[in-house]
């Protein structure tokens, strides 16, 4: 539940425009044309052209490397993304660019080391902040990664991404009320986004207001009426609510879209039981079991067995 900022094929430098273009420039600005329209092949071999005409051309290892990326051969976009910052060592963009490929491959440490390195190129970079905190996120250290989401805020008040993620920091540290504030904030500046009303309603749930969660559950229902997580936490919240009627039949839209989800099979089984489904209950219980369900091991013990 998170969101990456990426900048897609943009040649890093400005050209001069009374300066006469080589025919290395027009192989790339080919190229990137080609990228934008989805052609990956075709651009890499204009680029490569670029590159094999001037073999200066920093902005052609860049874009080469941004479309690698675009095509997970991870390898190779990293070994561009160095060629551009080895030709030009104070653009922060290859950096940038070279930490989100380096997020995407798993290799944590040295993404962070190179989103810091674009920090310190261009202090005022929120993009990188944000990143680098998604980064820190995903190894579990959410206060530093507060940190960071709370720097790319400071630097754009109205990057709902950051204030989002921001939030699930503080959901994640048991700040439930400043968790709800950063979500409500998100929302404020981008109402499109079931995950943030989805989160919202997590936070509110956690605080023990269950049915302005299920408002915000709805709602993000609404957006994305095929979001599983949305569906079964609405669900649980109406379980909570003594809505057994409602959360049975939410567990079975949720069964319906993935067949697969154990807890739906077990908390299904639990709201036919409130309502006293005794033999659907034993059923439901018997299908999570098999599933691999400790939990519903349990309920077929206590009321089926």
């Amino acid at each position: 539940m998170r969101f990456l900022i990426f900048l897609f094929c943009l040649p890093f430098f400005i050209y001069n425009s009374l300066a006469q273009e080589t025919s290395a420039q027009n192989f790339l600005k080919s190229g990137i044309v080609k990228a934008k329209l989805g052609d990956y092949q075709a651009a890499i071999l204009d680029i490569n052209e670029a590159i094999r005409i001037d073999s200066s051309l920093g902005e052609a290892y860049y874009n080469r490397g941004i479309i690698y990326t675009e095509m997970k051969k991870y390898p190779d976009a990293i070994q561009d993304f160095n060629a551009a910052i080895r030709l030009n060592p104070s653009q922060p963009e290859p950096y940038f660019n070279k930490a989100f490929t380096e997020d995407l491959s798993g290799d944590y440490e040295h993404a962070i080391l190179d989103y810091s390195r674009a920090i310190l190129l261009r202090p005022a970079y929120p993009e990188a902040y944000h990143n680098r905190g998604l980064v820190k996120f995903d190894m579990g250290d959410f206060k530093e990664a507060q940190m960071d989401f709370t720097r790319a805020i400071q630097y754009n008040p109205d990057f709902a991404e950051a204030l989002y993620n921001r939030g699930l920091c503080k959901f994640n540290l048991e700040d439930f009320q400043g968790s709800i504030q950063d979500f409500s904030d998100a929302i404020r500046m981008d109402q499109t986004q079931g995950d943030y009303y989805g989160s919202r309603g997590a936070a509110k749930a956690a605080t023990g207001f269950y049915q302005e969660a299920i408002l915000d559950f709805s709602y993000g229902i609404s957006l994305q009426p095929s979001d599983i997580n949305l569906r079964s936490n609405k669900a649980l919240a109406n379980i909570y609510l003594g809505q057994y009627q409602e959360a049975l039949d939410e567990y079975t839209r949720v069964i319906g879209l993935d067949p697969s989800k154990t807890e739906a099979w077990a908390n299904r089984g639990l709201a036919h039981h409130y309502l006293g489904n005794d033999n659907e209950a034993c059923s439901d219980w018997e299908k999570a079991s098999s599933m691999g369900s400790l939990k519903a091991d349990n309920l077929l013990l206590k009321f089926c067995r």
